[in-house]
């Protein structure tokens, strides 16, 4: 495999590893910011919004297209541009805010901080962990047909042994292997059928049907155990459901909104070899 693809696979994993662990970290960082997210802070937000909007964002544009005259105007007209640029700049400043509240070190020593950082990181590791094995199994299957049994059952034992190095219990376990094996599984099964440009998509296809079927499945087990008031066939805590819900979220929005960085010719007609 040459190096400049193998490098654009890793970026991949890593995006989307990042997008699989983002949703919960930021919900958990606002609900903490919420006690004291006051007229200040909105203030900071809407003034460094506006320099984001009129001065970091326009040169940024220009940057990436490596010109100083842009071809186009943005779409929409200047004041839609202006307020979208607006509207990001706050959104990133409450994100920086979230995250100070998280992990609760603005005003703490250098030993807490680094404490509190470690944490940060150490619970997105655990969140970025089975969506990054799982990645790392496809682009195996892709890459070479004869490694493709071996690296997804790696990905699902993976997935296991993530559950209890955190000490999750054995109920969490089994609630987030048996959709994590199906999209492993199903997932290679798709690679070696056809390996090309038009394989990405069809797998954020199937990681979003297959996880929003296990949760549609969870769902209707709560409703129905509480109709017949059997608290026993519960598969998840109200709490553990919506944790999961962000995680599928984030894990479909990283596999759609990645580079895709497999070639439109594929391997050998488009499949593995």
């Amino acid at each position: 495999m040459p190096f400049a693809r193998a490098l654009a696979y890793t970026v991949y994993t890593l995006w989307v590893s990042v997008c699989a662990f983002a949703p919960e970290l930021l919900w958990q960082g606002f609900v903490l910011m919420r006690g004291h997210f006051g007229a200040a802070e909105l203030f900071s937000a809407l003034f460094i919004g506006t320099l984001f909007a009129f001065f970091v964002e326009p040169l940024m544009e220009r940057l990436k297209a490596g010109r100083w005259h842009l071809a186009h105007a943005p779409s929409g007209g200047m004041l839609l541009g202006v307020l979208v640029s607006l509207a990001f700049g706050i959104v990133v400043v409450c994100i920086h805010e979230a995250m100070i509240a998280y992990i609760g070190a603005e005003h703490a020593g250098d030993e807490a901080k680094k404490a509190s950082l470690a944490r940060a990181i150490d619970s997105a590791c655990e969140w970025a962990s089975i969506p990054a094995a799982v990645t790392a199994a496809w682009f195996v299957s892709g890459t070479s047909r004869r490694l493709a049994l071996p690296a997804t059952g790696l990905a699902c034992v993976w997935i296991v042994f993530i559950g209890h190095s955190y000490g999750w219990g054995w109920p969490i376990v089994v609630t987030s292997a048996v959709p994590g094996f199906l999209i492993a599984l199903l997932g290679s099964r798709v690679v070696l059928r056809r390996w090309d440009a038009s394989t990405i998509p069809v797998l954020a296809q199937l990681t979003a049907w297959v996880a929003g079927s296990w949760m549609l499945l969870a769902w209707g087990i709560q409703a129905g155990s509480e109709l017949i008031d059997s608290p026993g066939l519960q598969l998840y805590t109200p709490e553990a459901f919506y944790e999961d819900l962000r995680f599928y979220l984030g894990w479909c929005l990283g596999l759609s909104v990645a580079p895709n960085p497999v070639p439109d010719n594929g391997a050998q007609n488009g499949r593995a070899t």
